[in-house]
């Protein structure tokens, strides 16, 4: 339907293939990046990403989430194998071979799809003991780190991938310096597109703006107002929609936040043709 109306602009829809095309029966099962950060191979990374690209593209799908640019420091997190390596200059060439396969010369061509890095920033970093999430110790918990430390270490992968044309980021589940990832207007709009320069959007984890707050509409308002531009909401949408055309005309959202988050997703949908 939405090619039906007048500016006939598409949907696009994201899938985890975040090694190889995972969820579908046939395609190419790659190693989990741990074990792809063992084998070091950054030639091996972008053939890898030339063939997710493919595969993915086979189901029509234009966008991908991945590559997971975590650097783990702790091995009791349950996500450790999505990182690459604890080091974080392995984490940064492996991560750009893939994006660079998955991507091409361009993202006009017809063999390449979006990448999106993640998780924006420090995921990797959480501490024991810190996890807000029920029935969690340590994912989505608080990176106990000071601003040095957290560009030290979690930042440089995306300073790369930015320069090789990533124009998708995923906003991390994880806390910083009081305050979950997607409330941080100071690391996802002054650092990341201001500092970094990004020009592409930044997308939500899967219902992660809900865990800013229990009241869902200041949820929305932090978050967009923050810098996420696209929501992930797997479940009540229509509530997202009315929650922040309300904030729009309220005002708690200023219109020019919204043009800007409409302007990022349109710029990477026209870079994919």
């Amino acid at each position: 339907r939405t090619l039906e109306n007048r500016l006939g602009i598409p949907l696009i829809y994201g899938i985890d293939a975040v090694h190889g095309h995972n969820n579908v029966p046939g395609a190419v099962i790659f190693p989990h990046n741990i074990g792809l950060g063992a084998a070091n191979d950054p030639d091996l990374m972008e053939r890898i990403g030339q063939v997710t690209a493919l595969e993915v593209l086979a189901t029509n799908i234009h966008w991908n989430y991945a590559p997971a640019v975590s650097v783990p420091l702790d091995i009791r997190w349950g996500r450790t194998y999505e990182g690459y390596s604890q080091d974080t200059a392995i984490v940064t060439e492996l991560a750009t071979a893939y994006l660079r396969g998955m991507q091409g010369a361009g993202l006009g061509e017809p063999t390449t799809i979006l990448g999106t890095p993640k998780h924006f920033v420090g995921d990797g970093g959480t501490v024991w003991g810190t996890s807000t999430t029920q029935g969690y110790w340590i994912d989505q918990g608080v990176t106990e780190a000071d601003e040095e430390t957290l560009r030290a270490i979690h930042l440089p992968p995306y300073l790369d991938l930015i320069d090789a044309g990533a124009l998708s980021i995923m906003a991390s589940y994880s806390s910083w310096g009081g305050m979950k990832m997607h409330a941080q207007q100071y690391l996802l709009t002054d650092v990341l597109k201001g500092e970094l320069g990004f020009e592409g959007f930044i997308v939500s984890d899967w219902e992660a703006i809900d865990q800013i707050t229990d009241d869902y509409y200041e949820a929305v308002v932090t978050s967009i107002n923050a810098g996420v531009d696209m929501n992930m909401v797997p479940r009540d949408y229509r509530t997202f929609i009315e929650d922040l055309t309300t904030a729009v005309e309220a005002r708690d959202v200023p219109l020019e936040r919204i043009d800007d988050a409409v302007r990022r997703i349109l710029g990477a949908k026209f870079a994919l043709g």
